[in-house]
């Protein structure tokens, strides 16, 4: 890990790539991407275990659900699937 470093999302990011952006402002920066923004409460602010277990389950049943949609044919992906509960 000590060669490890930052690197930012359009240094890696290639065509194709699905983002999909859960913090309000990595969504800001991401504007010029095709990103999809799941706004999801931080639980930092409440500081609690309930908060980040709340948290977890959230984005972990929208990937349930995107999981499906984005493995089809793009014909066949209702818009719907991509959108938040």
């Amino acid at each position: 890990m000590d060669a490890a470093r930052p690197t930012h999302i359009r240094d890696v990011l290639q065509p194709g790539d699905l983002v999909v952006a859960v913090c309000d402002n990595a969504y800001e920066d991401l504007r010029k991407t095709s990103a999809l923004h799941w706004s999801v409460p931080d639980p930092v602010r409440a500081g609690t275990d309930e908060a980040f277990q709340a948290a977890f389950a959230d984005i972990a049943a929208r990937v349930d659900r995107l999981a499906p949609a984005i493995t089809k044919s793009p014909e066949a992906t209702p818009p719907s699937a991509l959108e938040p509960p």
